[in-house]
């Protein structure tokens, strides 16, 4: 499995352009909230269907093995990544940073302090994954 995330900034005409797209998030601060209630409900965030979810193990060992990016990047607890199928808006595969690997977000919010923690976009780009590794 080759994965790449090829910095980018996204605008209308590249996201057409491409399959795939990713987006990274690191949490930039907080906001004063009042405690979660323990019966709080968590709705899907990843996708149950398509290539990303076939192949998300290889995706996620990969990650957690190299620097797949095209820059320089040292992942820090909580940052956040999206990688979605520009074609399909119900094919994605959402990431978290967290005791030094990368994990699967299964339900939104169930990992994130998404009330507490604000996140700001560090980067944008295309996502290449193949199968193939002579092909990319």
């Amino acid at each position: 499995m080759k994965v790449l995330l090829e910095e980018k900034v996204l605008v209308k005409h590249s996201k057409k352009n491409s399959k795939y797209y990713w987006v990274l998030e690191t949490i930039t601060g907080k906001n004063d909230v009042t405690e979660k209630s323990e019966d709080e409900e968590y709705l899907m965030a990843s996708s149950e269907i398509g290539y990303i979810q076939n192949v998300k193990e290889e995706i996620i060992e990969k990650m957690n093995s190299e620097n797949v990016f095209s820059f320089a990047y040292d992942p820090k607890e909580g940052d956040y990544l999206s990688i979605k199928n520009n074609l399909r808006k119900n094919e994605y595969l959402n990431l978290i940073y967290m005791n030094n690997i990368w994990v699967e977000e299964i339900y939104a919010c169930s990992y994130r302090d998404c009330e507490g923690d604000i996140y700001t976009t560090i980067k944008t780009g295309v996502a290449f994954l193949s199968d193939n590794e002579i092909t990319f």
